[in-house]
């Protein structure tokens, strides 16, 4: 991963991923913005104000890639797919708590959530990297299901402000770009 980090507290980060579907090539691409998803998390393992809970509200751009559109309808991705990826993201980050597994306060954030004051959802990383992680995972799981195997995740571009950005790609990288 290489991290960059530019005057004004600007974050980006570029993750990539080994993992596309292996002796495949794309020849299709479509991106699709998935936004308005207010969550609040923290950062217990990081010194400073990230440490405490704060709010935001999280972007996904997911970038489909494919060989050969939907026969038909010529389409990369169709819109069924589309509204289930839409529904995990809102289950997981649309007003919703987020709390690493780990989390050594985990307790008292269950029991908050059990009073039904949050909305608690337990990840391994509730960073922006992880949540990209996640929405790679989720988005994979169902493109793949729902077309067979024939549409896969290519990029995830993750966001929360201006300022902070993450990047996690698929497919071998090179110093000047894909390979």
């Amino acid at each position: 991963m290489s991290d960059t980090v530019f005057d004004d507290d600007v974050y980006v980060a570029t993750v990539h991923r080994a993992d596309p579907p292996s002796g495949r090539t794309a020849r299709f691409h479509m991106r699709k913005v998935f936004d308005q998803l207010p969550c609040c998390h923290r950062s217990r393992a990081n010194p400073g104000k990230r440490f405490f809970l704060h709010g935001c509200e999280r972007t996904f751009e997911v970038e489909f890639a494919c060989a050969e559109t939907e026969p038909g309808t010529g389409l990369v991705v169709d819109t069924g797919a589309l509204d289930e990826i839409r529904a995990a993201l809102r289950y997981q980050f649309d007003h919703t708590t987020l709390i690493a597994d780990d989390d050594p306060q985990r307790d008292l954030f269950e029991l908050l959530a059990e009073r039904g004051v949050i909305d608690l959802r337990n990840m391994d990383n509730t960073g922006l990297e992880g949540s990209a992680a996640w929405v790679f995972d989720t988005s994979e799981r169902i493109v793949a299901l729902a077309t067979g195997g024939r549409v896969w995740v290519s990029r995830i571009e993750a966001s929360e402000s201006r300022n902070n950005l993450v990047t996690l790609t698929a497919g071998p990288v090179t110093a000047h770009g894909w390979a």
